[in-house]
């Protein structure tokens, strides 16, 4: 996902502030719950982007849909974003959140496509040389890609590390390419 420097900064106040008051994973949970109810009822994220109705009625609306199932920090955090006409962060705010907050715990996630199901010996062995490289945690997604026809692609944030045997077809019928218009 990539975030504008405004929802970074809006994420990074929300993070610092739920750790300080030891509650960074409650406040997870509460952002993963306003995520869902927000996804199932897309409409109500209409009305939060409405320009004509009020941030008043805005801040009500949401008071009244979570009640008291949130803390006030997120209460206080959404209501905020109402307030400075950022509402449209709330879209993305439970995963701008988590991956800032695995950043912070030193998380990192990855994605594996290999063209067959790799062995569970083969998935460890790749998580532990990518937790080596990355001198981190790595969380990491196994994927079947028969079109790659060989090798392994890793995603890791925007990165990609290209292994694969229709990667390296690619790159040698671009150079072939570069070589006829030359």
């Amino acid at each position: 996902m990539i975030q504008s420097k405004i929802t970074e900064r809006y994420v990074l106040a929300l993070l610092d502030i739920a750790a300080q008051q030891g509650k960074a994973e409650e406040v997870e949970r509460q952002l993963q719950y306003v995520d869902r109810l927000l996804k199932s009822n897309a409409e109500f994220m209409h009305i939060l982007l409405h320009p004509k109705i009020s941030r008043l009625r805005k801040k009500k609306l949401l008071d009244d849909l979570f009640g008291t199932r949130l803390t006030d920090t997120v209460k206080r955090f959404l209501h905020l974003l109402v307030e400075k006409k950022r509402a449209a962060i709330i879209a993305v705010l439970y995963e701008a959140y988590k991956q800032d907050a695995d950043r912070m715990r030193g998380i990192v996630k990855a994605r594996v496509n290999s063209a067959i199901d790799l062995s569970p010996e083969q998935q460890h062995t790749c998580k532990a040389v990518l937790e080596k490289k990355l001198k981190s945690m790595v969380e990491v997604q196994f994927a079947v890609e028969a079109d790659i026809l060989g090798g392994l692609q890793i995603f890791i944030g925007n990165d990609v590390l290209d292994g694969s045997i229709r990667g390296r077809l690619d790159k040698l019928q671009k150079h072939i390419l570069e070589l006829n218009v030359s």
